[in-house]
């Protein structure tokens, strides 16, 4: 039986701050983002909540938002926290603040679930930082009780009655889905069951579905531990510390090429790397992914070689140690004497390696398509290298023409119309006036009416006399640039 626990750090940016600086848990604490202007993403006062203008946050402290250490922050913890479970991973969300523990078969071997929390709850204590716990049969339920003060904080096994009392904020969906929800009644997740599943589909797609069936366990989700068992390692010890990074460099070539070795005997190839490097006083730590995986002792080589470049090494190296901590079965492939897509789908594979070791893995993304018409809601971003079960795709869609870039939110414009249909015949943008040679639309985009706010725009794909090419739309009366062609 599967037994998840979770455990929520609130408002955790704040959190993590104060903690790395105890003399601002004394001070009103507010952390903002660059965003439509100054904008509030989290604070230690109540009144100044998410999206308030910072002009409007007087009397407090501020902080520029930093999203990359507070994740790397919490990844530490998770590493920290396998002294209790040895399956510990973070939630899957671009700002995560929540750890999951899959504690399933380890009340046997402790004094039971509650113990077991009430260990954890001390252990956080002991490090000053607040927190709410949850065991439940899945990821989504324990986290869905993490937030909502009513539930009990142990769900007991098989029991299905708490999902129905939920608030459905608890289920882990965008803002204008919840605020369509809210606008037609629904304030329960038990209401939400009780609609067919097929109307539930047309009004808000794929993603309220597959909420549902996490929370109830129809549709499984799985827990990536934050540092896996090594499947593959290779390690160098010194006699005397080593300083210089040419000689790190060579050593790390040696260990790749056992790993590759090793790889192959078993007919893999690597998809993540780790690597660590002991300091005197501390541990280097850096993480190589991949996107195809790979075993060529050559590129990973390369890969691992740019992550040194950049690491910065507080003192001389006692020690070396890399691991391959995610690898997948190769593919063997016939070689073939024209150029395939095969080939092109490979070259692709090593840029994304490179631009990730190079820029880091969140830097390097791809867009997914959601089921949105709404072109501001229309796609999601992933991050491409060190993930299993990833591929470029090979699926081909028939889709309408769309801007490579897209203005968020859309700009508006002063544009001339001469029909009271059809496209303008010359705009201003950024201080220039364009004319208008050549147009394409209209296209209707529209949202249906449990969207809340309605969206109805007519977009225009328009040449302008410089050759660039434009997404335009017109609601209300008005015209907006929504997008730039490529």
């Amino acid at each position: 039986m599967t037994r998840i626990l979770c455990l929520r750090l609130p408002n955790w940016p704040v959190q993590r701050l104060c903690n790395a600086r105890p003399e601002l848990k004394r001070r009103a604490v507010a952390i903002y983002e660059e965003r439509q202007g100054c904008r509030i993403v989290a604070s230690s006062r109540s009144d100044l909540l998410p999206g308030t203008p910072v002009a409007e946050a007087t009397g407090v402290h501020l902080e520029r938002y930093d999203p990359f250490l507070d994740r790397s922050t919490l990844e530490r913890i998770a590493v920290w926290c396998e002294q209790f479970c040895p399956l510990v991973g973070l939630e899957e969300t671009d700002r995560p603040s929540s750890l999951f523990f899959d504690i399933s078969g380890l009340s046997s071997l402790i004094a039971g679930e509650r113990e077991l929390a009430e260990q954890i709850l001390r252990a956080f204590s002991r490090r000053d930082l607040q927190c709410q716990l949850a065991i439940a049969d899945t990821p989504g339920l324990a986290w869905a009780v993490t937030h909502d003060p009513e539930s009990p904080r142990i769900v007991a096994p098989g029991d299905q009655k708490v999902l129905c009392n939920l608030a459905i904020e608890t289920l882990r969906l965008p803002f204008n889905i919840l605020q369509v929800l809210r606008e037609l009644g629904i304030q329960r997740v038990g209401q939400i069951l009780a609609l067919p599943r097929t109307a539930l589909m047309a009004r808000f797609g794929q993603l309220l579905l597959d909420r549902l069936d996490q929370l109830t366990g129809a549709k499984p989700e799985m827990i990536t531990a934050e540092r896996a068992v090594p499947e593959i390692l290779a390690r160098r010890e010194f006699e005397n510390p080593v300083e210089s990074r040419s000689v790190l460099a060579a050593v790390l070539q040696q260990l790749v090429t056992e790993i590759s070795a090793a790889l192959a005997a078993r007919q893999l190839g690597a998809i993540q790397l780790s690597c660590q490097l002991k300091c005197e006083n501390e541990e280097v730590h850096f993480i190589v992914g991949l996107f195809e995986a790979s075993g060529n002792p050559r590129h990973l080589q390369e890969l691992v070689a740019m992550q040194l470049e950049q690491c910065l090494i507080p003192g001389p190296v006692s020690g070396v140690c890399l691991a391959v901590l995610l690898s997948a079965r190769l593919i063997a492939r016939q070689r073939e004497l024209f150029v395939t897509n095969q080939n092109h789908t490979r070259d692709l594979a090593l840029l994304i390696d490179r631009l990730s070791s190079r820029l880091g893995r969140e830097a390097v993304l791809r867009a997914l398509l959601g089921a949105d018409a709404q072109p501001e809601y229309a796609f999601r971003y992933e991050i491409l290298a060190g993930r299993a079960n990833r591929s470029l795709g090979t699926e081909h869609r028939k889709l309408p023409l769309r801007p490579l870039f897209l203005t968020r939110p859309p700009l508006p414009l002063a544009a001339l119309s001469i029909a009271p249909a059809g496209a303008p015949v010359k705009f201003r943008l950024q201080g220039g006036e364009h004319r208008i040679l050549r147009s394409w639309g209209p296209e209707r985009i529209q949202t249906g009416w449990w969207r809340g706010q309605y969206i109805r725009r007519d977009y225009y794909r328009v040449e302008c006399d410089i050759g660039q090419h434009y997404w335009l739309f017109r609601s209300g009366g008005k015209w907006f640039l929504h997008g730039v062609f490529a």
